[in-house]
């Protein structure tokens, strides 16, 4: 690491908790290689989703698990 990247470092560690996480995530979002999407556009996509995935319920094409059984599965999962 070159020196200057020891002193922003350094000096990034000095930072409160609130500080240092922004800062974190700006420096990820540098490194996304991804071009950025309009929150706007990823929430209209989730909710044509969600109606797609209702509408299949109601018309019997999907079904309801309970979230017991959904916690259930994926705390199993996490062992």
């Amino acid at each position: 690491m070159s020196a200057s990247a020891e002193s922003i470092e350094s000096e990034a560690l000095t930072l409160s908790f609130d500080e240092r996480a922004r800062l974190v995530a700006h420096l990820l979002e540098s490194l996304e290689t991804r071009p950025s999407v309009d929150p706007a556009r990823i929430e209209q996509a989730w909710l044509q989703e969600a109606d797609r995935r209702f509408q299949a319920y109601l018309q019997g094409k999907e079904e309801a698990i309970p979230a017991d059984e959904v916690f259930s599965s994926l705390r199993a999962d996490d062992l």
